[in-house]
């Protein structure tokens, strides 16, 4: 009878080890645990980069036409080259400091046009899994609140991405985050 408890006993604790290498447990000692951690001391995020004319890069993806930019307390204004308003820039940060996906923070930057409606929706520099981020991105993620007022955006309820859950979830949480703010 001790033999039995002893090898059950035995049995238990190498299934634990096991399921802990294939991602089922949380040991922290086995490599795959070991790989994450070292990825997420090293990986910092990008600083926002510039172009020439001091426009964010970002911005400049959602309105290439742009030629300056006003900032104000809700939003960053985008003006083409005749300066005419061409839209409006609202970043997540800092509202959504502190929202992580699988590995860091995802901040955002939300591009509407001059009618205020959403005509897409960016990822800023940031150290989330690149994985994660192009999954989302391939299944058409950002574009779930294209044409979307502020009002309905902030109604709308967005599925999380399979196999990206962690990481879409706080896409989501960032852009809601960024929405409170207008």
């Amino acid at each position: 009878m001790k033999k039995i408890l002893v090898l059950a006993i035995a049995a238990i604790f190498a299934c634990g080890s096991v399921s802990a290498q294939h991602g089922h447990g949380n040991c922290g000692n086995c490599p795959r645990h070991k790989q994450h951690q070292a990825q997420q001391q090293c990986m910092k995020p990008a600083p926002l980069q510039y172009n020439a004319d001091g426009i964010e890069t970002t911005i400049l993806k959602a309105f290439p036409e742009a030629k300056s930019v006003k900032k104000t307390d809700k939003w960053t204004e985008v003006y083409n080259a005749k300066k005419k308003l061409i839209g409006y820039a609202v970043y997540s940060k800092p509202a959504s400091d502190g929202i992580k996906g699988y590995a860091a923070e995802t901040p955002v930057l939300i591009a509407m046009s001059k009618k205020q409606v959403i005509v897409g929706v960016y990822m800023l520099p940031n150290a989330e899994t690149p994985n994660f981020v192009k999954h989302i991105e391939e299944k058409g993620f950002f574009n779930s609140w294209n044409g979307l007022s502020v009002k309905q955006a902030k109604k709308k309820q967005v599925d999380t991405v399979t196999g990206a859950t962690f990481t879409s979830r706080a896409v989501i949480q960032s852009v809601q985050a960024a929405l409170e703010k207008l």
